[in-house]
């Protein structure tokens, strides 16, 4: 299914929607069966769009909605939850160089224990379609905000998610970055992870 259907934009909206309403200000003036065709058409299209656009997750959708529940999974420090969104092997690129570990080393990392410890809080908002970068029809790129806080101290981060199409046809984590929040360009390690 093509993205512009399973994840319009607010344009596509726009241009249905301006597109309805001036067939049905048409067909009510004129008051004519050709008139009221061409609204039920455009009426039609507009529900069409939007029935597909729920009932269809788009490739962006689902990484959005991966790292929504990562972050629960996180928030709730459960490592069996947070890598079921992992591929078998992920790369993380945190300081000058990335690192390649496995879902299991997640898993065992001594970043839950520290979470468990300092009864951390994560949270993740600011997913911008802007911020999207589809590399190829199986590979996909998200920038989103992301914020542990304990005691009352915010660590606030700026995150890239690659995600890829697996073969089970799932959308999973194979690499992500973390930066300074304030400069983007900025590496910045998160503490204990992923090892």
């Amino acid at each position: 299914m093509p993205t512009f259907l399973t994840d319009p934009t607010p344009a596509i909206y726009l241009i249905l929607l301006a597109f309805a309403v001036v067939t049905g200000a048409i067909a009510a003036r004129n008051q004519d069966r050709r008139s009221g065709f061409r609204f039920a058409i455009a009426a039609a299209l507009l529900l069409l769009v939007f029935a597909i656009d729920k009932g269809i997750e788009s490739p962006r959708e689902e990484a959005v909605r991966r790292v929504n529940e990562m972050a629960q999974a996180a928030d709730a420090k459960n490592p069996d939850k947070f890598v079921e969104h992992l591929a078998d092997t992920i790369e993380y690129r945190g300081g000058n160089s990335p690192v390649t570990v496995k879902r299991d080393e997640v898993r065992t990392s001594a970043f839950w224990p520290m979470l468990r410890q300092a009864e951390a809080r994560v949270t993740v908002w600011d997913f911008a379609r802007n911020d999207v970068k589809e590399i190829d029809a199986n590979t996909l790129e998200i920038g989103f905000n992301a914020k542990g806080e304990s005691q009352g101290t915010p660590f606030p981060l700026y995150m890239r998610a690659t995600f890829r199409k697996q073969p089970d046809g799932q959308w999973k984590l194979t690499a992500f970055a973390s930066f300074n929040f304030a400069n983007h360009n900025e590496p910045l390690l998160i503490p204990n992870f992923p090892r």
